[in-house]
């Protein structure tokens, strides 16, 4: 399930005080009030949908709730149940921002208590080892601080909150890549990230990676720089290389031309006869000075066949990598998309095509051709695997 929340904060960036508060313009404060209670109303409405899609499930949680009455507290619901509460309270906080008679230190309060209960939900959340309710948390963090207005506080959770779910993308047990991407369009309004992010892939089915074992997996266009995941990318295109040429002949043997096809294989270069021409005789009319008993011989000459055609050449690109994280990366080509492999486990990595961090590099690299049927949609095209890659990597998909 995506996170609506950072898609509701994202479509606020467009109203013009919040266009002015990113460009660190000065704002009026008449206008910001109207912003402030959309900033209300986002963290309550969205937040409620989201209850309503765990509400579904009330038959099912009525009977695990009946069950657990009677057996006990089951020590795997209570954390989330907590989670669930403290994120309860803090929208409740939230409500009361817009009244009237309220003065500006009792809101200041309301929502200091309330970042106070959202962070207590992200330690919950952050002791269940759960990506996506740390990343929920901290987005409904990132709701208090435009509610303040404070910016810098804004980036920082939101930031905060892609990290955790990124983190997950390349190295977890899940893909949460609907969450990702609403975080990361949150980021990108709010500056956080450049506009140049790619934004991933959907796998083609659940838990699966999008394209040649790659985690997480971005789409770019030739020339275009594209940033994921802190990798930069921009690729551009060579000539074609074509493969090696067919030997040439040699100097003793000029213009040889192809073996006929036949009964038996002729020499290229037959000795010269210094007898009579022979002729091949017809079957249906033996001359009558050849005995019955003598055996003839016949050729078939047939068609001489044509040299088999050239393979087509392979295609050659310059790709251009940035690396802006804190670890050293390898490039590699695939017939779909250039990969980037981070550091698995026990810190392994590939020898070749190294980039050291914080440092860019050049490659020329040639891509294979995919061994696919032409008439296969482009959808289907994506190598799908059966279970989760183990080693951590980026793809950056060409056309």
């Amino acid at each position: 399930m995506g996170i609506e929340l950072a898609v509701a904060l994202g479509v606020l960036a467009a109203r013009t005080t919040v266009a002015q508060l990113i460009q660190g313009q000065a704002m009026d404060n008449a206008a910001w009030a109207g912003v402030a209670s959309q900033v209300v109303d986002v963290l309550v409405s969205t937040s409620t949908r989201q209850e309503s899609g765990l509400q579904q499930l009330g038959g099912m949680v009525a009977e695990l709730n009946v069950k657990v009455d009677r057996l006990g507290k089951v020590v795997g619901d209570i954390p989330a149940r907590e989670f669930e509460e403290h994120m309860a309270a803090g929208r409740r906080y939230v409500r009361d921002l817009p009244d009237t008679w309220r003065s500006a230190r009792d809101r200041r309060e309301l929502i200091r208590d309330a970042r106070h209960e959202f962070v207590r939900a992200f330690g919950i959340a952050e002791h269940m080892k759960s990506p996506q309710r740390q990343a929920v948390a901290d987005v409904a963090l990132a709701g208090c601080w435009l509610w303040v207005p404070s910016l810098n506080d804004v980036r920082k959770t939101i930031g905060s909150a892609r990290r955790i779910l990124e983190k997950e993308m390349l190295y977890g047990t899940t893909l949460p890549t609907k969450s990702y991407a609403d975080v990361l369009y949150l980021c990108k309004r709010y500056g956080e990230q450049p506009a140049n992010a790619g934004k991933p892939i959907a796998p083609e089915r659940q838990g699966r990676p999008p394209t040649g074992g790659a985690r997480l997996a971005v789409r770019m266009d030739y020339g275009r720089p594209v940033v994921c995941a802190g990798v930069e990318v921009r690729v551009e295109e060579l000539p074609p290389v074509a493969d090696d040429p067919p030997r040439p002949a040699r100097p003793s043997t000029p213009n040889p031309s192809p073996p006929m096809l036949g009964r038996f294989a002729l020499n290229p270069q037959p000795a010269p006869l210094t007898g009579p021409r022979w002729t091949i005789p017809d079957r249906t009319q033996r001359p009558a000075r050849f005995p019955r008993n003598r055996q003839t011989w016949s050729w078939d000459l047939g068609t001489p066949q044509a040299p088999p055609a050239p393979p087509p050449p392979r295609k050659r690109v310059r790709v251009h990598v940035r690396n802006n994280r804190a670890e050293w990366i390898a490039v590699s080509m695939t017939a779909d998309a250039v990969i980037a492999q981070l550091p698995g486990a026990g810190n392994t990595l590939p020898t070749e095509n190294r980039v050291k961090p914080r440092t860019a590099k050049t490659f020329d690299l040639t891509r294979p051709q995919a061994a696919l049927n032409p008439a296969t949609p482009a959808a289907s095209r994506f190598l799908v695997l059966p279970s989760l890659p183990s080693l951590p990597t980026i793809g950056f998909v060409l056309p």
